[in-house]
């Protein structure tokens, strides 16, 4: 925990450096409620009571603090947020030339704020707590770590005040090639998926393609693939501790350096490159050299995946969001994560697998030929001899009208053709011409009458025209009502065929044509499956439930078609499925979504 002190106080002391004329500072941290002064500037001593009040304001509101003491001078406490969290706050007093350096003077705060949750993030309690493994003082260590602390912040921060990704670049390996004394230090990034060679120290152009940078990449390449530092030396070329160095090896003796070392440069989990460093003075970096490095990187890391992601497109930062939520939802124990993301593959494959499409809708059993009894003549029911689903012959009786009036009427024209022949014969025996002629003609309409009632009464029993099934309603229940010439009676259906009429979405229409096979299960007989074709395709809808429909007309195929006359019935109804050829399943899945959406969105 005393380190990590000394680092806060590092923090400190170089942000007071940086902001110019600081007077006194002091960092306070917020544990549970309770304020903790964590460091001081230039000495404990220094923040005198009006900072302190200042700063206890800042706490109670958390948020900034100011106060101007004359037309140079400032006083101000500065919140410090930690991952959205209220962490303490940080107090100076400083003299300003006027209020917009006191806009640059926050500016800073706020980037070295990111320093400080860096140092936070970094900070490990099980390190802390283990035993130091060289026999230095405390002091002289913490001294040690603070200076090189320093001096990385001081990088991090020059490297933030650069204006590209490229200056960034040049001046870290410029920076850390004068640092560490090395003949040469590069640096390469990944983009795309692929490590560029970024720059080059003391080099403001040089060329990817010579012999040399193909060398330093390939080394670069060496390191990135095992994820870890890689060093190479003339003094201790056998130990390698595991890891490949060949390419480490052929750069060391193609440059004729000392030593060769590869870091990888990280943001957290995320890769982003590989710094090189070539020594010709020294056979490998010293104990001091190795902290400073293993400092410096991850600040340095941050800074070039801040301007990595300001300069990416719209694209890059879909993927590198995308990437992390995939990261974050399948790392690690997530099983749940993993198992929805195999189920999401499954289903991706599964949508491309060609199945056989079918267009179901509802179906109704009809016979192929209709007939209609009706009555004859105005009349009375009489007996009624079938009922509805009974199976007729042709020429079998179904029901008989009342026939007593026409009985009578026949009785009575029969009687005036009798007196009207009489009639005739006394005229021709008289010879009275005119009489006989009468008679003849009253003879020959009463004779006409006759014939029209014996064909009523013929009619009167009402027979089967077809061999069928009686498919209309019972109407032995309706002996004796009044009939009128025309009323229907009975509705037969032949008994030698069925079709099958299917009422199809008009969505679904269009992928439906002539010859097409099908297969309809009708409700009665949920157990069977029938076999059936397509006919015709009807140029007739009709709205059901809001929607339009088109009559597709089906007719029952091979044995089926036998079976159906024997068990089916007019007016079964179920459901039916025309089979119209392979499709894909994602497409037989969302073609009506996607129909949807072109005709609303068009």
């Amino acid at each position: 925990m005393h380190s990590f002190n000394n680092r806060l106080k590092a923090w400190l002391a170089t942000q007071c450096q940086m902001l110019g004329d600081v007077s006194a500072a002091i960092l306070v941290q917020l544990n549970e409620g309770t304020a903790h002064t964590i460091a001081k500037w230039p000495n404990a001593d220094a923040p005198g009571e009006p900072l302190q009040l200042l700063l206890t304001r800042a706490i109670a509101k958390q948020r900034l603090q100011l106060e101007q003491l004359n037309e140079e001078s400032y006083r101000f406490a500065q919140p410090l947020m930690i991952d959205g969290v209220f962490w303490g706050v940080i107090a100076l007093e400083i003299r300003l030339a006027d209020k917009k350096a006191l806009t640059a003077a926050l500016k800073e705060i706020k980037l070295g704020q990111f320093w400080l949750q860096f140092l936070l993030h970094q900070q490990s309690p099980a390190n802390e707590q283990q035993p130091p493994v060289q026999a230095l003082s405390s002091s002289a260590h913490a001294a040690q770590a603070s200076d090189q602390l320093s001096v990385a912040l001081q990088l991090a921060v020059k490297l933030l005040k650069e204006n590209s990704l490229q200056e960034v670049a040049i001046s870290l390996v410029n920076t850390l090639a004068s640092q560490l004394g090395a003949l040469r230090v590069s640096l390469g990034l990944i983009h795309k998926q692929h490590l560029k060679l970024q720059a080059v120290s003391n080099s403001a152009n040089f060329d990817s393609r010579t012999q040399a940078m193909q060398a330093v990449n390939q080394a670069m390449q060496e390191a990135l693939e095992q994820g870890m530092s890689v060093t190479y030396s003339l003094q201790a070329d056998s130990q390698t501790g595991g890891l490949l160095v060949r390419a480490h090896q052929q750069l060391l003796q193609l440059q004729q350096v000392q030593a060769v070392s590869s870091f990888p440069l990280r943001k957290n989990d995320r890769l982003l490159g590989v710094l090189t460093i070539e020594l010709d003075k020294h056979a490998q970096l010293s104990a001091e050299q190795q902290a400073f490095i293993d400092t410096a990187l991850p600040l340095c890391g941050g800074v070039i995946a801040l301007w990595q992601d300001a300069s990416a497109g719209v694209s890059q930062r879909f993927a590198q969001w995308l990437g992390a939520r995939v990261q974050r939802w399948l790392g690690g124990e997530n099983w749940l994560g993993r198992s929805v993301a195999v189920g999401l593959a499954l289903l991706l494959v599964a949508m491309f697998i060609p199945a056989t499409y079918r267009v179901t809708a509802d179906a109704v059993l009809q016979a192929t030929e209709k007939y209609l009894v009706v009555a004859p003549h105005d009349g009375y029911l009489g007996e009624v001899l079938v009922r509805p689903g009974d199976s007729v012959k042709k020429s079998s009786p179904l029901a008989s009208l009342k026939d007593d009036d026409l009985l009578l009427e026949r009785r009575k024209l029969a009687s005036q053709v009798q007196r009207y022949r009489q009639a005739y014969d006394a005229a021709l025996a008289n010879a009275d011409r005119v009489e006989a002629a009468i008679a003849n003609a009253q003879m020959d309409q009463a004779s006409i009458q006759l014939r029209l009632i014996e064909q009523q009464l013929q009619r009167t029993k009402l027979l089967a025209p077809i061999d069928g099934i009686l498919v209309s309603d019972d109407i032995s229940q309706k002996q004796g009502a009044p009939l009128k010439q025309g009323d229907l009676l009975f509705e037969l259906a032949a008994a030698n065929e069925y079709r099958v009429q299917m009422f199809v979405d008009e969505r679904d229409i269009a992928a439906i044509a002539a010859g097409q096979s099908a297969h309809v299960k009708f409700t009665s007989l949920p157990n069977q499956l029938f076999a059936a074709q397509v006919k015709t395709i009807t140029p007739i809808s009709e709205v059901r439930e809001g929607r339009n429909y088109f009559r597709v007309e089906l007719l029952l195929v091979g044995s089926d078609a036998q079976t159906a006359l024997e068990i089916l019935r007019p007016g079964m109804t179920g459901s039916g499925k025309i089979h119209t050829g392979k499709r894909a399943l994602g497409w037989i899945w969302f073609h009506d979504l996607w129909y949807w959406l072109r005709l609303n969105l068009w």
